[in-house]
Order: C-alpha cells, then sequence, then structure tokens
C-alpha cells in the first residue's frame, strides 16, 4: 500500500460544518459526521476532522490509550495489541512456535501463511470485540509485531522473540510477517504491523533504559538496519518502534541520526513512528538528556514520535505552553497516526472494508492448527542421530524425564495467545505410542534450581526401560523481557551458557 500523509496547516482550513466549499457528499445526512463519508478521501477527511479538534483533542489521540472525543464522534482506540506468533494477549487463538523457531524453517511461504492466519483471526476477534464494546487493551487492529532485532548475543533473553542472529534471514521473514499481517488491498490495511525496536537493541535487559549502544557505522547499516530498511522500502510497513536504548549517545525514540535521517529521510518512511513503553520517561530517568517529562515529551515529538506508548505526551500541553513545541507538529503527528486509523477502515461502513467479513469461525480452526503443527515439525532442528530414530509406537517401556516434558507454559513462549489445544511434550508422547506401553514419567530435575531433596529416583529407573526420553531447556520463567522473568536475577538474560 502506497501511504500518503499530507503534510498541512490545520489553521488554515475552514471548519468543514462551516464551509460552503465541502464537497457535497460531506454533507450527505446519512452521515452524523463528514469524516464518516467513505466517498471523500482519507486526507479530506482528516483535514476536516482535525479542523474540529482543540488542542486538548489533539494531544489526547498522541498516545496508545486514545480517549473517544464523544462530540465529534470519535471512538476510543488503544493501538497496543500484540501478535508476535499469533493473535496475543487477548484471550482464544492459534499460538504458533516462536519467532526463533520459524527462523529455522527458512520458510517465506509459510511464515506468510502464517501471519494471514494471524490477521484473519485479528479480524475477526476485533469484530467480536466491538460488538460487545470491548475496546481494551490488545483487542485492536495495530500490532507491535515483528521483532527484526538481531539475535547477537545468546545470554540475551528476548532472543526468542527474533528470527537469529542473520541481518538477510531476518529481513526475509520479516517482510513476510508484514505483508501477512496488512494484506494487499489497495485502500485498507487488514492490520497494522510494526518493526521493533529501532535500533541497536538486543540487551542487556537489565541496563536498556540507561544503556547506550555504541557502534560502528558498518556494523550499524550491515547488522542492525537492513531488516527495519527491508520492512521500510520493500514491505511498506505501518508503524515503527523506538528501542529504549541509545544509540550513539541519542536516545533511540528521540535520534537524529536514526529517526530523522535514515528513517524519514533515506528510506522515505511515510507511517508513524511510536516510542516504547514508557521509553520517553527514560529520557529524564535513565539516560539524563532531558530534565522533565515536558522536556522529554517535546523532544520525542520534535523527533518524530507519533505515538506515545506511556504516559509522557500529555506534558506537551506544558511543553506547548513554554514554547518547546508548535501545534504545527503536534498536527503532523496526528496526521500520520489517524491516516492509519483510516486505512484499517475504522471510520468507514463495514461493507466497504473486504477484511470485515472474517468470520468466528476461523480464530483457532482445524486448518490454522494444521499450519502451526507444520511449522513446528519444520522448525525443530535435529543435531544427531545415532540410528535411534524414530523410535517405534508399540514400545514395551518407555520413560520421559525433565523439568519441562508436563509444562504447558514453554509450549506458550513470549508474548503469546491462548490455545483451547494446548498439548503438552508428556500428553503428545502418552498420546502417540501404544496403549500397551509402559510410561513411566519423573520430572527428576527442578527447571531454575538445585534439587532440594538429595533423593533421587528418577535418574536410576532410565536404565530398566527400552528408551528414555528427557525433556530439557529452561521456560520463560527465567529468560524473556525484563517484567515477565520472575525467576530470573538478571531481568530475563542469562549472565553464562
Amino acid at each position: 500500500m502506497l501511504r500518503l500523509v499530507p503534510i498541512f496547516l490545520f489553521a488554515i482550513i475552514v471548519s468543514a460544518c462551516s464551509s460552503n466549499s465541502g464537497s457535497e457528499a460531506a454533507e450527505n445526512t446519512e452521515y452524523d459526521f463528514p469524516w464518516y463519508n467513505p466517498e471523500i478521501s482519507f486526507e479530506e477527511r482528516l483535514q476536516m476532522l482535525t479542523a474540529e479538534m482543540t488542542i486538548d483533542e489533539k494531544i489526547s489521540q498522541l498516545t496508545y490509550d486514545a480517549a473517544a472525543i464523544e462530540r465529534l464522534g470519535v471512538p476510543e482506540y488503544n493501538w497496543w495489541s500484540e501478535a508476535l506468533h499469533g493473535v496475543a494477549r487477548n484471550g482464544r487463538a492459534t499460538v504458533f512456535p516462536q519467532p526463533i523457531g520459524l527462523g529455522a524453517t527458512f520458510d517465506r511461504e509459510l511464515i506468510h501463511d502464517i501471519y494471514t492466519a494471524v490477521s484473519d483471526e485479528a479480524r475477526a476477534k476485533f469484530a467480536i470485540s466491538q460488538e460487545i464494546g470491548n475496546y481494551a487493551q490488545y483487542a485492536g487492529l495495530t500490532f507491535w509485531t515483528p521483532n527484526v532485532n538481531i539475535f547477537r548475543d545468546p545470554r540475551w533473553g528476548r532472543g526468542m522473540e527474533t528470527y537469529g542472529e542473520d541481518p538477510y534471514l531476518t529481513s526475509q521473514l520479516g517482510m513476510e510477517v508484514v505483508r501477512g499481517l496488512q494484506g494487499d488491498h489497495p485502500k485498507y490495511l487488514k492490520t497494522g504491523a510494526c518493526a521493533k525496536h529501532y535500533a541497536v537493541h538486543s540487551g542487556p535487559e537489565a541496563l536498556r533504559h540507561e544503556f547506550d549502544a555504541i557502534t560502528s557505522m558498518k556494523d550499524l547499516h550491515e547488522t542492525y538496519l537492513p531488516a527495519f530498511k527491508a520492512l521500510v522500502t520493500e514491505a511498506n510497513v505501518e508503524s515503527v518502534m523506538g528501542a529504549y536504548n541509545r544509540v550513539l549517545g541519542e536516545p533511540a525514540c528521540a535520534s537524529k541520526l536514526l529517526v530523522g535521517d535514515i528513517l524519514f529521510r533515506d528510506w522515505g518512511f511515510r507511517g508513524h513512528f511510536l516510542s516504547d513503553c514508557w521509553a520517553i520517561q527514560d529520557f529524564h530517568t535513565g539516560h539524563m538528556v532531558t530534565n522533565d517529562v515536558a522536556e522529554s515529551a517535546a523532544m520525542a515529538l520534535n523527533h518524530g514520535v507519533s505515538l506515545n506508548c506511556g504516559n509522557s505526551f500529555p506534558a506537551l500541553g506544558e511543553a506547548l505552553e513554554r514554547g518547546l513545541v508548535t501545534e504545527a507538529t503536534i498536527d503532523q503527528r496526528l496526521a500520520e497516526l489517524f491516516i492509519t486509523r483510516f486505512e484499517l477502515g475504522l471510520f468507514d461502513p463495514p461493507s466497504w472494508n473486504p477484511y470485515t467479513e472474517v468470520d468466528e469461525d476461523v480464530i483457532n480452526c482445524d486448518e490454522h492448527e494444521e499450519l502451526a503443527y507444520k511449522a513446528a515439525l519444520k522448525s525443530m532442528v535435529l543435531l544427531k542421530n545415532n540410528g535411534v530414530l524414530p523410535l517405534k509406537k508399540d514400545l514395551r517401556t518407555l520413560y520421559i524425564t525433565g523439568p519441562q516434558a508436563n509444562n504447558s507454559t514453554v509450549l506458550l513462549g513470549n508474548y503469546y495467545g491462548v490455545s483451547n489445544r494446548l498439548v503438552n511434550i508428556l500428553e503428545g508422547i502418552t498420546s502417540r505410542v501404544s496403549a500397551g506401553t509402559t510410561v513411566d514419567y519423573r520430572m527428576g530435575v527442578l527447571e531454575y534450581r538445585d534439587n532440594v531433596n538429595p533423593v533421587d529416583w528418577a535418574s536410576g529407573g532410565a536404565k530398566d526401560h527400552e528408551a528414555t526420553i528427557v525433556v530439557l531447556g529452561i521456560s520463560q520463567l527465567l529468560e524473556g523481557e525484563e517484567g515477565e522473568s520472575l525467576a530470573s536475577p538478571s531481568k530475563g538474560d542469562r549472565l553464562d551458557l
């Protein structure tokens, strides 16, 4: 989709409600407000709508939890939704393998099919949410996916969210994620995708709110930026999210180099740029480049941030009074956001948008379950086989051990949805062996600490069975994002391997 965001001065626009020069279609009594008339271009409708807004109303639309403007017929909208490997944090959905597993498939067509399925489910769930009045966080159509950071250090807890260490593979698969999520309609977005976290964001988690990533220009352009460039210039990704950290001394969410020079000028990005969550407050609490929240909000807005995930942008009113920002800049950032809402069809009759026709039956359907199964098979990497595999179904005795054999949590990974068809590894193996097979299961060892009880019944029993399956690894309790890894003493990273 070619996305054109108009640059204009709203102060010179005559109110649509009192103008005689507006389109006759805009005065169609079928629509309570002219910006709901689908026969008018998005840009014209945007101008009419914004001309009616007060400065406080404009500012209210620049945070992720945009408030309703009832007098103008603008509904509330929460921009924060996740779909890392399936619609996430929003109830029932198909759960696909983590991106690090999808990266191991090396299969662009498969990735496109997966995220087409994800966007199908997203559209169906959104329609139902609207019907029941659910406008909550995670119930929208703007997905902060994919994560195209480079998994350069294997100790980083969020590496599971990425497609690995290779910039080319990440670029190729990331583009298919975007295309699957956004669709191919010439006018409407199926959903909005987001390239994150821009840029040079690969840990450490504990220092991300204050860390300055120092890299050479060669490494920046050959390692950390290729995937972002591909998603912007080839896949037309709708949004880009700035990272928490600084890059070469500048906060990533207010970097002249990254945002002004590279993203907007060199790559011609015309979508909206958003902050990672509460990253703007890091300007004055972690990076110490501003003195207070008003200065931080102004710095972010002036450097290209349209959407604040956090609570810093309400201070733009104070920043405006102090002369740190202009209303013209606020208007431009507002335009970048509302074009997305228009492209999603949120101001059009459902009959105009083909993506509103997705039926509820698609959610976690058999076809999507088969697709998830196919992806899981292709994601697996067999390191070595000394003639042991495949195991026969009619084993007489089978021993299963390990901390993750009976743990469904490890199936979910990071930023996950909830499937009503979860089958953990112990259940799956038991369902496939002969009904006459004696299956003995013991956890054997704790996941992230030494066994407290010195008596061990597990390891000794293995020798008496025809085969032993050991299910090892760690879960997101120990490895993951800063606030998710409840058992991690290092906020989600591993200090060694």
